[in-house]
């Protein structure tokens, strides 16, 4: 081997005056060039937890390295770090000649195959979608594509590329997965638990083909495995254990060392000399010889493994620079990626045809229950008349014909009986005549002056069950209530399905692990951004279609002013709502809280925003915190748009857009900044 010729396994659990050392038997050659992977020191820690704890680590140009350890030892994470998703804490990590995400370096990127632990597939796509998907966005030819697919299909033992992923059975889309590690050649091969669930004749040939790719290609490869003796297989392996590296080197060199016929007895070894030597540790006395509590702190912890570059010199970090336009260049979105994600949204949504319907159908819905059921006159009210004149030529009569039969129905009754209907709630009110209704009547239009028995005799009384009272009595209502709540019900209906859409998003998707696939594959959290906001713009466009035919044609709402100004202001509403819905994705990791995150200001925002009530009814500590809302604004400047015919000039109507852009651009923004911190 010629790992042989640079490594000889070292024992890293050494006692020496009662401290655990490590040693290196032979030191490392000069050329970087001679490495694919470098990590010296590395820390990595979740609040006051550390998970890597001074990790050294070597992965040889053109090797397979097997990191072996138990679950929960740190392995995932160091994989994540040494791809460039995770920062490390402290230490230095070199990737194929330069850090991990530095500018220019395609690392994350086509330089890297990543399969992550988990699936990291999407269900609606077929396994010809998901290997075009990624081709994409590695910025392979249709051609190059078309051949590594054909190929990955044959050689991991797959269905039909028009499969669809949730239709095939674990094994199946854990080759899937694995195949699109290997799509684009990359020189970096990483494999976290690539042969679990998979049987044992396919499991030889993954072997088999990774050893090739690494004899022919120039390929390296870091792999880790819960089978600890297929990492035989292996070039070098790693025996990692609470955050440590315990043991690295070529696997017969590691037995050997150990006396051990096994990896695994080996490596059990190492555990229970790691144990043996942690106790004494423990219960050394203060201050004695045994005492390391600032070895974390100072970097000078023994129990690592360190590896010395030329007799016992310590090993300089070198610099990196790069160019300002490569720094330019890198932190730019790319539109090959935004293309690839908006392709993938998009088929994503032609599998799903039912939940796409509904989207489109359901702001129609909402705005016609609105124009239905909100601020019409009422129907059917039941009236009791007292009628006590009998001629059919009375005045009374002549009243009681005028009243609207839709809205009332009048049921003639005694008086005895109409006022123990109401009082049963059989009837909304009493209407009731005097027997001398008509003269007396008669009177207070002739005479000047009239007695109080004419003018209460020649009175319609009425009474009325306020019970159920809202405004005024139903004799008053305003029918131009629909035509006020409309404009806002319009943005409010177009800004929360919006939010809707996007909301769970990122929370799904990260915790089934395509997050992090993208990233390593080299995808910006702002690609990201732009190609989910492009992406619903389609969605949000047919609903606002929708919207308008039936507001303007169905419900004969009144539009003065001009149809383009009214389209871009609720577009503009609609894609504030998928930004805002991004803010919630990329701040909360689980489905139950985005949800509550969302539904929780649906309220709030509808009833102070001066949609179903003016603004100027809300008292001041209120109305400050309204009038900053997103929608408040953009409402009035609908009415004044549709109602008053008023244009840009004025300043109700631009005021609407600019605070929608303002919010539009704040929650892009917000959501891009989170999403990169929380990567």
């Amino acid at each position: 081997m010629v790992l042989d010729v640079f490594f000889t396994v070292f024992p890293l659990l050494q006692l020496k005056d009662g401290n655990m050392k490590a040693d290196l038997e032979a030191a490392l050659p000069a050329g970087r060039e001679d490495f694919a992977i470098q990590c010296r020191d590395v820390c990595r820690s979740y609040g006051k937890l550390k998970v890597l704890n001074n990790l050294n680590l070597t992965v040889p140009q053109g090797q397979i390295y097997g990191l072996l350890g138990p679950s929960g030892c740190g392995k995932t994470t160091l994989l994540k770090c040494i791809v460039g998703t995770l920062k490390i804490s402290r230490g230095h990590i070199t990737v194929l000649g330069k850090p991990p995400a530095f500018p220019g370096h395609d690392v994350p990127g086509k330089m890297v195959g990543y399969m992550p632990q988990e699936l990291a597939l999407y269900n609606e796509f077929t396994i010809g979608d998901t290997l075009t998907f990624f081709g994409r966005i590695h910025g392979l030819t249709r051609k190059e594509t078309k051949a590594r697919m054909d190929f990955l299909i044959d050689f991991l033992d797959l269905p039909q590329k028009t499969s669809l992923v949730r239709n095939l059975s674990g094994g199946q889309r854990r080759r899937v997965s694995l195949g699109a590690a290997l799509l684009q050649n990359p020189e970096l091969l990483i494999l976290d638990e690539p042969t679990v669930g998979v049987d044992p004749v396919l499991r030889s040939k993954i072997w088999q083909h990774l050893v090739e790719i690494v004899r022919t290609g120039k390929v390296s490869v870091i792999i880790t495995t819960h089978y600890i003796e297929e990492a035989r297989q292996a070039n070098v392996v790693g025996l990692m254990r609470n955050g440590c590296l315990l043991a690295e080197g070529p696997p017969d060199a590691v037995m050997k060392q150990h006396s051990a016929t096994t990896l695994e007895h080996a490596f059990l070894q190492l555990c229970e000399t790691s144990d043996q030597n942690g106790s004494k540790r423990g219960s050394s006395p203060p201050g004695g010889p045994l005492e390391n509590s600032q070895s974390f702190e100072s970097g000078k912890d023994e129990s690592r493994p360190i590896l010395a570059v030329g007799a016992g010199a310590a090993e300089e970090v070198p610099k990196y620079s790069a160019d300002w336009k490569v720094r330019a260049r890198h932190f730019l979105p790319k539109w090959r990626n935004i293309a690839a994600l908006m392709i993938k949204t998009m088929v994503r949504m032609k599998r799903l045809p039912g939940s796409l319907c509904f989207q489109f159908l359901l702001p129609v819905i909402q705005v016609s229950l609105i124009c239905l059921c909100v601020g019409g006159d009422p129907k059917g009210i039941q009236v009791a008349v007292v009628n006590n004149e009998t001629s059919p030529t009375a005045y009374s009569q002549s009243l009681l014909s005028f009243l609207d039969n839709t809205s009332v129905q009048q049921v003639h009754l005694s008086h005895e009986e109409a006022f123990d209907g109401i009082y049963n709630a059989e009837y909304w009110g009493v209407i009731g005549f005097g027997k001398n209704f008509t003269s007396y009547l008669t009177k207070r239009m002739i005479q000047r002056q009239v007695s109080r028995e004419v003018v209460d005799g020649g009175s319609v009384h009425v009474w009325l069950d306020f019970t159920s009272k809202m405004q005024k009595p139903f004799l008053y209502l305003n029918t131009d209530f629909t035509t006020f709540v409309t404009p806002g019900a319009v943005l409010s209906i177009t800004f929360y399905l919006a939010v809707g859409l996007t909301a769970l998003s990122f929370v799904l998707e990260r915790k089934e692990g395509l997050l992090d696939r993208c990233w390593v594959a080299g995808v910006s959290s702002l690609e990201t951004m732009l190609a989910h906001l492009f992406s619903q713009l389609f969605v949000i466009s047919v609903q606002i279609i929708l919207l308008l035919l039936f507001i303007l044609l169905v419900f004969k709402m009144p539009n003065e002013g001009s149809l383009v100004l009214v389209i871009i202001l609720i577009v503009l509403q609609g894609v504030t709502g998928i930004s805002f819905g991004l803010v919630i994705s990329s701040a909360i990791d689980d489905e139950q809280s985005a949800n509550q995150a969302a539904l929780g200001i649906f309220y709030p925002n509808l009833i102070i925003s001066g949609i179903i009530w003016p603004v100027e009814c809300i008292p001041y500590p209120l109305r400050y915190l309204s009038l900053a809302l997103p929608q408040t604004y953009a409402s009035e400047a609908l009415r004044c748009i549709m109602y008053r015919g008023w244009g840009l000039s004025r300043m109700m109507v631009w005021r609407g857009f600019a605070v929608t852009l303002g919010w539009n651009t704040f929650f892009l923004i917000l959501a891009t900044v989170i999403l990169k911190l929380r990567t």
